[in-house]
């Protein structure tokens, strides 16, 4: 089905993994399909802690202190089934987490070490490719820090990517150039989106557009919005 790819390569914060996660959320409340969320980041529980609040247990005098973990490492399962020739679209849902029955659901990032985090990362492709079978719609949240060879196969396997950055015009420009040579995205299916967007500034994005861009059409943007940045602190994105 649809492959949706959010992604960016600034050292500033643009949003990207909030912008996926609002993007995802939207779907899985107005649309009457199934959206997987995937994370593809290493120890990283953004997602989860959007969606569900941190609950933390009391400590047990028997066992000592204890966590209610956010959820189980899919990642690292789906990993081995890959390995070992067993992956189907079917037995995704087992290893992802539901947000919202029939809907929405997340496959959390791998948890674990850097070095075993290299080797589960050459099986993203794959697990993503399952995953576009048994979802209507999968949306990825690309980790700057994945290895340049697992981005390409990610974003090749992608309907769509959403391209971030900053608003600043520098940021614009070269994201703009990189495209057009086709460094690592394409022309045919990326659109450039600016993150955390604020209009209160000369650079706001219809001078980009006709300036840096160059073109007639408003470049897209994706305002900060403190609710849903509240709601994300929360687990209440829902």
């Amino acid at each position: 089905m649809s492959v949706i790819t959010f992604y960016t390569s600034c050292k500033e914060e643009t949003g990207n993994t909030v912008s996926a996660l609002a993007y995802g959320t939207y779907l899985g409340i107005t649309e009457n399909k199934k959206t997987l969320l995937i994370s593809t980041g290493l120890n990283d529980n953004t997602m989860a802690e959007s969606l569900w609040p941190v609950q933390r247990k009391k400590m047990s005098g028997l066992f000592g202190p204890n966590t209610n973990l956010i959820s189980q490492n899919g990642m690292e399962d789906l990993d081995r089934m890959a390995r070992s020739n067993r992956l189907s679209p079917e037995v995704m849902p087992n290893y992802t987490r539901v947000a919202l029955k029939g809907r929405l659901e997340l496959l959390n990032g791998y948890k674990g070490s850097q070095d075993q985090y290299q080797e589960v990362q050459k099986q993203y492709a794959q697990i993503i490719t399952f995953a576009a079978k048994a979802y209507d719609t999968v949306i990825i949240d690309l980790d700057r820090c994945l290895d340049l060879q697992t981005k390409i196969q990610i974003i090749n396997a992608s309907d769509i990517v959403v391209a971030l950055t900053t608003q600043k015009a520098e940021n614009v420009k070269k994201l703009s150039e990189s495209i057009a040579k086709a460094e690592l995205l394409r022309h045919d299916n990326s659109i450039i989106a600016i993150g955390k967007y604020d209009d209160k500034t000369k650079y706001n994005a219809k001078n980009i557009s006709r300036s840096i861009l160059r073109q007639t059409e408003i470049v897209n943007t994706i305002p900060y919005n403190s609710l849903i940045f509240e709601a994300t602190q929360e687990g209440k994105i829902i």
